[in-house]
């Protein structure tokens, strides 16, 4: 297996190497979600066969996306209160820095996604996560999170070469305020492996779009899984 290395930044700082695979934060509402249609107690639809009565939860590719890489967690609880104007106030107990932010000139231009406040803050990162030659690493927002407070900013960073901490850009919600929990996931990492890629068409081959059609079909339950799908690992 290949190895991805999380160095600390800081004195004393063993305690805050909060990296874990990305299987261990699947949520619970995705747990809790039913896995089939109201009314259905077969797999396929009675009077159309040719449709299945699963919901996203059997989605292979839905959990694959969440369940992939590696997750960046909150070190420590932070507060969000609300300012008289409106903006976000992000407070916490611990020594250390959680949050900082960018300057505005340094994000001037930048759309602000609907829905979040207009200012760029930073998860402060104590250590460094270093890929193997030849890989970059993706940061990036928890994928299918759409619960979450804040949307993160996505980079990719050739991390077998820039060893120093990075750290996650991120807008919060506008009217957001509460507490979010130490170990809320910040920012999923999966490594990319920096190979040359090129375009190539084909046309129609209609012998071939059927038989990966019968393949599909061939299995009523999680088709895509147990025909296709391969086992991502991640320690």
């Amino acid at each position: 297996m290949k190895k991805i290395k999380i160095i600390s930044m800081e004195e004393n700082s063993d305690n805050l190497f909060n990296v874990y695979p990305a299987e261990d934060f699947i949520p619970e509402w995705y747990r809790t979600s039913p896995s089939k249609l109201p009314g259905f107690d077969s797999e396929l639809m009675t009077n159309s066969p040719g449709f299945i009565t699963s919901t996203y939860k059997k989605c292979t590719p839905f959990l694959d996306a969440m369940s992939s890489g590696y997750i960046v967690a909150l070190s420590a609880d932070i507060e969000v209160l609300l300012t008289d104007d409106g903006s976000p106030h992000i407070q916490w107990r611990t020594t250390r820095t959680i949050v900082t932010a960018h300057t505005e000139e340094q994000w001037r231009g930048l759309p602000c996604p609907d829905g979040y406040f207009p200012f760029v803050y930073k998860w402060s990162n104590p250590f460094t996560i270093n890929a193997p030659d030849g890989y970059s690493l993706l940061f990036t927002k928890p994928l299918n999170r759409f619960d979450l407070p804040f949307e993160c900013i996505s980079g990719i960073v050739d991390t077998d070469l820039y060893k120093i901490p990075v750290n996650f850009p991120f807008f919060i919600k506008k009217g957001f305020t509460g507490i979010i929990k130490k170990g809320t996931p910040l920012v999923q990492v999966i490594p990319i492996k920096r190979d040359g890629w090129q375009r190539e068409y084909f046309n129609y081959d209609k012998k071939f779009y059927i038989t990966e059609s019968e393949k599909f079909l061939s299995t009523i339950k999680r088709s895509y899984k147990n025909n296709f799908w391969n086992r991502k690992k991640y320690e």
